[in-house]
């Protein structure tokens, strides 16, 4: 760890198991401006879904409130695990809350766009309809793409410091974070092609996406990859403390390498109509 006086220490990876009525406080108490971030994209979700029973408003044929609806739950998920992370992530006091607090502002600039165009009508992504339509557009890819720089540049200087936690909790925060990263930049490829999408065929289910040619495949698989790698971070080393496996890390590893190739599995899958 950094011996620098301004680095956090926090208690480690698992002093007590907490109630799930208990796990707000808990979060508030870990990052309280990712954890407000958080409930107010739960409090716009339920918002949303609102809109979904009551406006019959269609874009691009499914209902205008269906993407800030899985918009705002996705940036409570995000903002909810890294409340939880970042006490973990030995950085500045100042650096961590000053990066919180851009990262809370990325976020609430994102979902005001996309709930704002669906509140026009009109689409949010690969929209250049009009003036203000493009500048909507591009102000949310700019400030996603800065963002997603911050979350890197916030997870290299932890690793660089060293982590409090035990070392396979600490190889699935590192590996969740590198994955979210390039997850998050796989999804810039849909920018550059101006599309979401360059395939047809098997449709997954629920989430209406095309097995083959559809890049939200791969930028979903990435995203979390920041709940999966930490959390089975914790589970190996907590099945090391209670005497079920000895080798912690490399179940970490193992999990990591699945992961990583799933997500360019995915990837492959997506690119697969342009290069055929």
């Amino acid at each position: 760890m950094n011996g620098n006086d301004d680095v956090s220490v926090t208690t480690g990876y698992g002093t007590s198991v907490h109630r799930l009525t208990a796990l707000p406080r808990d979060l508030h108490g870990r990052n309280p401006i990712l954890f407000w971030t958080a409930t107010g994209n739960a409090v716009l979700g339920l918002g949303f879904l609102v809109g979904l029973a009551v406006d019959p408003s269609v874009v691009n044929g499914e209902s205008a409130w269906l993407k800030p609806t899985k918009f705002a739950v996705s940036i409570c998920l995000f903002t909810a695990t890294l409340a939880w992370l970042t006490p973990h992530l030995t950085v500045s006091r100042r650096f961590r809350r000053s990066s919180s607090w851009a990262i809370a502002g990325a976020l609430g600039i994102e979902i005001v766009a996309i709930a704002g165009q669906a509140a026009r009508g009109t689409r949010s992504h690969f929209n250049y309809a009009t003036t203000v339509d493009t500048a909507i557009y591009v102000t949310m890819g700019a400030v996603i793409v800065a963002m997603t720089l911050l979350v890197a540049w916030l997870f290299v200087r932890a690793t660089r410091n060293g982590f409090d936690v035990h070392p396979a909790f600490a190889l699935g925060i590192t590996l969740g974070g590198g994955l979210f990263v390039v997850g998050a930049f796989e999804g810039q490829v849909m920018g550059v092609l101006n599309t979401n999408s360059v395939g047809s065929g098997y449709t997954l289910p629920a989430v209406g996406w095309t097995l083959v040619g559809d890049f939200r495949v791969a930028h979903f698989a990435g995203l979390h990859a920041l709940q999966v790698l930490p959390l089975a971070g914790y589970v190996a080393a907590r099945a090391e403390q209670q005497g079920r496996i000895t080798a912690p890390r490399k179940v970490v590893w193992l999990v990591g390498g699945l992961y990583a190739g799933l997500l360019l599995l995915a990837f492959s899958l997506a690119l697969a109509p342009l290069v055929a």
